[in-house]
C-alpha cells in the first residue's frame, strides 16, 4: 500500500493526500506541467518532500530508505533514450530494470532483445517497458505517461498488463490524463 499524507512538494500548489491499496490503481492527472511527473519522483524517493509523509506498507519513506523501496517497486518512464553501446532492446531493459545480464526477458518476438531499441516505435517502446516491469511481479508499480500517443491497439495491450498487475496484488498508481485509462482507475486525483 502507498499512502501520501499531507505531502508538499515546491512545484505543487497544494498539499497531496492520497491511498493506493494493494490491487489498486489510482490516477494522477492534470495539465502539463501540474507536478505529475514530480509526485513519482518523490515517491521512489529521488526528490525530497518539504512536507507530510509518504509510506510504502506503513514504513516511512525517508532519504535512507528509499534506496530500499526503489528496488521493491517497478518504475515505467514516459521515454527513454538508450545509453550509447547499450542500444538493444535487452540491453536497454536489463540496465534499467536491473537484471541479470544472462537471464530472459521473455520479449514478444524471438529476436527482440537483439532489436536496436531505436528501431520499435514510441508505442512498442512503452508496451515492452510495461510489459518488463510486469513480468518483475513488483508489489508497488508506478506508470508515468507514455510522451508519444498510443495507438488504438498498443493502448488496450497497455490496460490489459495494467489490469493484471492489479489483479496479482499489485498498487498502481499511473500518470494519464487518457478518459480510457483513467475509467480503469479506482480513484482520480487531478492536480491543477
Amino acid at each position: 500500500m502507498l499512502e501520501l499524507h499531507d505531502v508538499i512538494i515546491k512545484p505543487l500548489r497544494h498539499t497531496l493526500s492520497l491511498t493506493v491499496d494493494d490491487g489498486r490503481m489510482a490516477c494522477l492527472s492534470g495539465p502539463k506541467g501540474t507536478g505529475k511527473t514530480t509526485v513519482l519522483r518523490a515517491v521512489m524517493g529521488l526528490l525530497p518532500i518539504d512536507g507530510g509523509h509518504i509510506s510504502i506498507d506503513g514504513e516511512l519513506l525517508t532519504p535512507l530508505s528509499a534506496p530500499y523501496f526503489r528496488r521493491n517497486m517497478g518504475y515505467v518512464p514516459s521515454l527513454l533514450r538508450p545509453i550509447p553501446g547499450q542500444d538493444r532492446v535487452g540491453d536497454v531493459l536489463r540496465l534499467l530494470y536491473g537484471l541479470k545480464a544472462n537471464r530472459q526477458l521473455n520479449v514478444e518476438h524471438e529476436d527482440a532483445e537483439d532489436r536496436l531499441w531505436d528501431d520499435l516505435t514510441p508505442a512498442e517502446q512503452y508496451l515492452e517497458l510495461v510489459k518488463c516491469v510486469s513480468r518483475q511481479e513488483r508489489r508497488l508499480v508506478l506508470v508515468d505517461e507514455p510522451a508519444a500517443p498510443l495507438d488504438w491497439q498498443t493502448q488496450q495491450a497497455v490496460m490489459d498488463v495494467m489490469r493484471q498487475m492489479t489483479a496479482r496484488g499489485a498498487a498502481l498508481l499511473v500518470v494519464s490524463n487518457d478518459p480510457t485509462v483513467m475509467s480503469l482507475t479506482n480513484n482520480v486525483i487531478s492536480l491543477l
